[in-house]
C-alpha cells in the first residue's frame, strides 16, 4: 500500500520496457510500477548498501526477481540502458540536482519524475539546464508534509523567471483546491517570517550579504500568493 506520495509518483510514470528508481530505499514505488505492468523490468539502486537489502526484501516478496537489476550506486551511475521512465525522489534537492547535471549523459529520452524534500529551486533550474522541461507539477500531502512532484520531459521550454523557479509555474496554473489553498497559506507564512527576519536585521545593520535581495523576493512572494484565490479577499 503506497502512501499518497508514492501513489501520485506511481501516476506520473511513463508505460515502458526499462525504467529505473534513483534511490530506491524500499523499493516500494518499483515494485508497484511492475506489479501494475508500467515497467516491465527495472533498475533499482541506491548509495546504501543496508537500503538494497530492504529493496531485496521488497522483490522478494513480490516475487519479481527475474524483473530487476538491483545495484549500489551513486546517482545515475545505476543506468547502463535506455529507460523510458526515471524516478528520483525523496532526496533533497541539492542531492537530486547534483544527480541530474552528473548524470545527465545517461538519461537519454527519459521521462523524469521527481520529488525533493527540500531546494525546490534547484531541481527546477537543474532540469532546465539539462534541456528537459516541466510537464506536470502536482501536490500531494503526505504524514503530515506537503509534497510537489513534477514530470518531466526532454526538450526545451520557455526558460522560467527567477520568481517561478522559487514558486513553481504549472502548479497555480490549475483550479484552486483545499489542498493548494491550505500549501498557499503554508508558503505565504514562510515567507512572511523570512520577511520579519530580514526587515529586522536591515534595520539594525546586521543584515547578511544577500539579504536585501532575499528581502525583496520574500516581500514578492508575499505578494503573490497573497493574490491567489481564497487569500485575495483576506489582504
Amino acid at each position: 500500500m503506497l502512501d499518497a506520495r508514492l501513489s501520485l509518483a506511481a501516476s506520473l510514470c511513463e508505460p515502458c520496457e526499462w525504467g529505473a528508481d534513483i534511490g530506491t530505499d524500499h523499493a516500494l514505488l518499483p515494485a508497484r510500477l511492475l506489479r501494475d505492468g508500467t515497467c516491465r523490468r527495472m533498475i533499482l539502486s541506491d548509495v546504501s548498501e543496508k537500503a538494497l537489502q530492504h529493496a531485496r526484501h521488497t522483490v522478494a516478496r513480490f516475487h519479481l526477481e527475474d524483473r530487476v537489476l538491483i545495484r549500489c550506486a551513486d546517482g545515475l551511475d545505476a543506468v547502463d540502458r535506455d529507460c523510458g521512465c526515471i524516478s528520483v525522489t525523496g532526496m533533497g534537492g541539492h542531492v537530486i540536482s547534483r544527480i541530474l547535471r552528473e548524470g545527465r549523459g545517461r538519461l537519454n529520452s527519459a521521462v523524469l519524475v521527481l520529488s525533493c524534500h527540500t531546494d525546490h529551486d534547484l531541481v527546477r533550474r537543474a532540469v532546465q539546464d539539462i534541456g528537459w522541461h516541466f510537464t506536470q507539477e502536482v501536490l500531494c500531502r503526505a504524514g503530515g508534509y506537503y509534497y510537489l512532484l513534477w514530470r518531466a520531459e526532454k526538450g526545451a521550454d520557455t526558460p522560467w523567471t527567477e520568481a517561478e523557479l522559487r514558486r513553481g509555474r504549472l502548479l497555480w496554473q490549475t483550479e484552486n483546491t483545499p489542498l493548494r489553498e491550505a500549501y498557499t497559506r503554508h508558503w505565504l507564512q514562510v515567507a512572511q517570517r523570512k520577511q520579519a527576519g530580514l526587515h529586522t536585521a536591515l534595520l539594525s545593520g546586521t543584515i547578511r550579504p544577500g539579504g536585501e535581495r532575499e528581502l525583496r523576493e520574500a516581500e514578492e512572494d508575499i505578494a503573490f500568493y497573497e493574490s491567489l484565490p481564497g487569500l485575495e479577499a483576506e489582504r
